[in-house]
C-alpha cells in the first residue's frame, strides 16, 4: 500500500538515549519543509498508557521514532491506539522495528514525504489476567517466574482444548513481529512480519517438551498459573505485574494493529534478517538462478 503523508508529523525520542533529542530536532524540521506542522515528543519513562500523548498523535498523519526498538515499542503502543503509522530510525544495536539508520535518516524522511514508502500492518497480541482489563502487546507477552532456582508450571489450551502443562522458566506468545525477539533466542520459529500468527514457546523447559507452536489467528490461548506463587506476567518487556497460582491469562489476537512505514520491497524483510542475525558471509554473492546473462 502506497502511503502518502498528508498532514502534521510527530517526532518521538526517549530522552535518555544519548543523542536522541538531537536527530529528532533535525527530523522535525525536515518534516515542516513546506509549511507542515512538525512538533517533538518525549517518550520518558512511565508515560505508558497518557491519554494525552494518544490525544496528539490523533493529530498527525506520521509519526517518527527515534531510538532504539525498546523505544519503537513504547512509541508503537500509542501509535496502535491513535492509529498512526510508524517511521522508525535507529540509534540502537539491532533494530528490527526501525526503517533506516541515523546516517540515512534524514534522505529517508523526504523519500517518505515525498510518497516513496509502503505500509506494513502488523498484528498485536490481547491479554486478560483473570476478569481485569485487557493489555496489548506488539512484541510478546510473557509468563515466568519471579525468583532464581524456581520454575512456574503453566496449564495451556486452546480453544477449549487442553494442550500441555509447561514446567518453565517462562512461556513466550508472541507475534510474527516479537518472533525475531525473546522467542527467537529460545528457538522459536520467525514468522514474515505481517502473519496474523501467534507463537508460543516455553523458555527452559524441565522434564517437558519444548516444541514451539504456531496457532492460527482467531486462536484463544488460556493460560493457568498452577504453581508459581512468584510469578511474573509482562507485556513488551515494560508493562509487569506479579500473578499466583490460580491466575488464568487468555491471550488472543488483538483489535488493535500497528502500520510501520517501510522504504524497500516486501521481500526486504529477509535480507535484512540474513543481515542482522549473520546468516551470510561478507564476502557472500548469491549466485542468479538464471545464469549468465546472454
Amino acid at each position: 500500500m502506497t502511503f502518502t503523508v498528508s498532514g502534521a508529523v510527530a517526532v518521538a525520542f526517549h530522552p535518555g538515549v544519548a543523542g536522541a533529542e538531537g536527530v529528532a530536532q533535525g527530523l522535525a524540521r525536515v518534516a515542516s519543509e513546506g509549511g507542515r506542522r512538525a512538533w517533538l515528543e518525549p517518550l520518558h519513562d512511565g508515560v505508558d498508557g497518557n491519554p494525552a500523548i494518544v490525544d496528539r498523535l490523533r493529530e498527525a498523519s506520521l509519526l517518527v521514532c527515534v531510538g532504539g526498538d525498546g523505544t519503537v515499542l513504547r512509541a508503537a503502543a500509542f501509535a496502535a491506539q491513535a492509529g498512526v503509522p510508524v517511521f522508525g530510525v535507529r540509534l540502537g544495536r539491532l533494530g528490527f522495528l526501525t526503517e533506516t539508520i541515523e546516517e540515512d535518516a534524514l534522505a529517508d524522511l523526504r523519500r517518505v514525504l515525498r510518497g516513496e514508502a509502503r505500509l506494513e500492518r502488523h498484528a498485536m497480541l490481547q491479554a486478560r489476567v483473570d476478569e481485569g482489563e485487557p493489555v496489548h502487546a506488539l512484541n510478546d507477552v510473557v509468563i515466568g517466574r519471579g525468583t532464581l532456582g524456581r520454575t512456574v508450571s503453566i496449564g495451556a489450551s486452546v480453544d477449549g482444548v487442553l494442550l500441555a502443562e509447561y514446567r518453565a522458566d517462562a512461556l513466550i506468545i508472541s507475534t510474527a513481529t516479537g518472533s525475531t525477539g525473546y522467542a527467537l533466542s529460545v528457538g522459536g520459529p520467525i514468522l514474515p512480519p505481517t502473519s496474523p500468527e501467534i507463537v508460543v514457546v516455553p523458555v527452559a523447559p524441565h522434564l517437558t517438551r519444548s516444541n514451539p507452536l504456531v496457532l492460527p489467528e482467531g486462536a484463544r490461548l488460556r493460560l493457568s498459573v498452577e504453581r508459581g506463587d512468584e510469578a511474573l506476567i509482562t507485556a513488551d518487556g515494560t508493562l509487569q505485574a506479579p500473578i499466583g497460582s490460580g491466575t488464568v491469562v487468555e491471550v488472543t489476537a488483538s483489535p488493535r494493529s500497528v502500520e510501520f512505514v517501510r522504504l524497500g520491497a516486501e521481500n526486504q524483510f529477509y535480507a535484512s534478517l540474513a543481515r542482522r542475525l549473520g546468516w551470510l558471509r561478507p564476502d557472500h554473492v548469491m549466485e542468479d538462478p538464471d545464469g549468465p546473462a546472454a
